[in-house]
């Protein structure tokens, strides 16, 4: 890696799951914690960008030892302030959201919900059993949409290999491979990388080079993008192609092994 490239680095950016967060530790290792506030302290931005909504990134202890500079949900949907005040939303509208939910309850496919709060759509032990690997809430609420939600995220959980393309009939969204065999519904145009974007331009950082660690496909816009984009070796293989450097596993102090490799901390 060239070292003006290096030099140049201002801000770097986190994905949760499988990266910041170890699942296998069940927490955040106290090395890269160490590595967080050392990068604060050497006047790097730092912020995390997850596929997780705010509500749900809470339910994981990351935000209580690191003054982080802002957070971006929902890969790129929703972006934070370092005060997690909201500064950008695309949200799905009403119309959106009756046809994505009717077509969910013709096929019978479990959604996954959260934004103002958390439900499911159906009783589905396989979604269960996702989001309890992931030690994510299991909602106590099966029910449908109701106008009066905020909805920040969609998951489901058939597989990458489930024809999802009834969905597509609602103009500008995709499907966006996320973490083990999840799913989830996606504004056209809308990924971590244009949250990462709409991040620097609140910082009045618009043209600023970055760095971005992550570990899931859908990560692989961010990776791409940055000036060094860093996979994690416990992650989707098929993000490696996207990544400058593939480090080691989020179980091990990877993260702060890179940074210092980089002369970012000492």
């Amino acid at each position: 890696m060239p070292k003006k490239i290096r030099d140049e680095i201002k801000a770097i950016f986190f994905d949760i799951d499988g990266t910041y967060f170890d699942h296998e530790k069940n927490r955040v290792l106290p090395s890269t914690i160490k590595a967080m506030k050392k990068l604060k302290e050497n006047g790097y931005k730092i912020a995390l960008c997850s596929g997780r909504p705010l509500l749900m990134a809470k339910e994981l202890d990351v935000f209580n030892h690191v003054e982080w500079d802002g957070f971006i949900g929902s890969a790129g949907n929703t972006v934070y302030d370092e005060n997690l005040n909201k500064i950008k939303h695309n949200g799905f509208g009403d119309k959106e959201l009756e046809t994505i939910f009717s077509i969910a309850k013709k096929k019978e496919i479990c959604l996954y919900v959260n934004g103002s709060s958390a439900f499911l759509t159906m009783d589905d032990p396989q979604a269960v059993q996702v989001l309890q690997q992931f030690h994510v809430q299991i909602p106590k609420e099966i029910r449908g949409w109701q106008k009066s939600d905020s909805v920040e995220m969609i998951s489901m959980f058939k597989g990458y290999d489930y024809d999802y393309s009834d969905f597509l009939q609602v103009p500008q969204l995709r499907t966006q491979k996320s973490s083990g065999c999840i799913v989830d519904l996606i504004k056209e145009g809308i990924n971590k990388t244009t949250g990462i974007h709409s991040l620097l331009k609140y910082w009045g950082m618009e043209d600023a080079k970055y760095m971005a660690f992550g570990d899931s496909l859908n990560d692989k816009e961010m990776l791409d993008s940055a000036n060094i984009g860093v996979a994690m070796e416990n992650g989707d293989i098929n993000l490696y192609p996207y990544a400058d450097v593939v480090c080691g596993p989020s179980f091990e102090d990877s993260i702060y092994a890179v940074l210092k490799s980089f002369q970012m901390i000492k």
